[in-house]
């Protein structure tokens, strides 16, 4: 099964929920083609499988409790129910996924509001309540005033021992996925605004929406308010599949993993080249005696 299928499945889900009719047999169609990728997962989620794989080896599937930090869609939450894990919560500053409430309800019997919005500062959870957190593609949205405060929340909320999965893109990544331009956002922003504006783009939905920043800060922020963490992008790029779901360059994402998988030269050539890739690590929670 393809993302593609996944996705079609997911968008039957949409059209029952905006209906307002039953979730039964759009649910079942979903849940289908999920187990039917369980021995080869999307690509792209295949970090996040691997983090909850991890927590399992401590904790019961049915007790893990896993929150998606800027849930968007809830497309992602949703793949994860449909592969068994119950203990989901998505928190997003949109209210998109509220209505996926009524399926938990309706389907799995879940009464608790697992879906809801927050202010984008305050995770509406108790602390120590989580074991894996996961953010994807998330933070370079996420303005100056809320950032910090996006970091402390998740050391809060994480149980001690408890993950976090961060996919990050940076300033140093030539391509920008958002505006579809290469290198403009290495420029200072008086010069970045003329280039947009030349080539179409909307420069005011770009600077409210689009903060990139330094690779470096997100990893000082994960050691402040979550603990040690693995630089996991290497690995990424050494099983990088490009899917139907890919919105980038091709040519460039398949070059990148032939060189880091080259012998002698691919290590060489990947610890040069994870530097301008999206960032992805995994931070464990520091007990309190730690």
């Amino acid at each position: 099964m393809s993302w593609a299928e996944i996705r079609e499945r997911y968008a039957d889900l949409v059209a029952a929920r905006d209906s307002g009719g039953g979730y039964d047999k759009a649910w079942s169609a979903f849940a289908r083609v999920v187990e039917a990728t369980r021995q080869a997962p999307p690509y792209h989620l295949q970090s996040i499988l691997n983090t909850v794989e991890r927590a399992r080896a401590k904790i019961d599937q049915g007790d893990l409790v896993i929150l998606d930090h800027g849930c968007g869609s809830g497309l992602t939450l949703l793949y994860l129910l449909a592969r068994g894990y119950r203990g989901i919560y998505g928190v997003d500053v949109g209210k998109n996924s509220l209505a996926w409430n009524r399926l938990l309800q309706e389907v799995h019997g879940i009464a608790e509001e697992r879906f809801r919005t927050y202010d984008g500062r305050d995770l509406p959870l108790p602390d120590r309540s989580v074991d894996v957190i996961f953010s994807q593609q998330v933070l370079e949205h996420v303005r100056s005033e809320y950032i910090e405060s996006y970091y402390a929340e998740e050391g809060r909320v994480l149980k001690p021992g408890g993950m976090v999965l961060h996919q990050v893109p940076h300033r140093l990544v030539p391509y920008d996925s958002h505006t579809r331009t290469w290198f403009i956002h290495y420029l200072p922003w008086s010069l970045r605004r003329r280039l947009y504006r030349l080539l179409g783009r909307d420069v005011e939905r770009i600077e409210s929406r689009i903060h990139l920043r330094w690779p470096s800060y997100h990893r000082r922020q994960v050691e402040k308010h979550i603990g040690g963490y693995e630089d996991i992008t290497l690995d990424r790029l050494v099983e990088l599949e490009v899917g139907d779901y890919y919105d980038g360059p091709l040519a460039v994402r398949r070059t990148i993993t032939a060189i880091v998988s080259a012998p002698v030269v691919g290590r060489l050539a990947g610890a040069i080249l994870r530097h301008f890739v999206m960032l992805e690590t995994l931070a464990v929670r520091s007990s309190p005696e730690d």
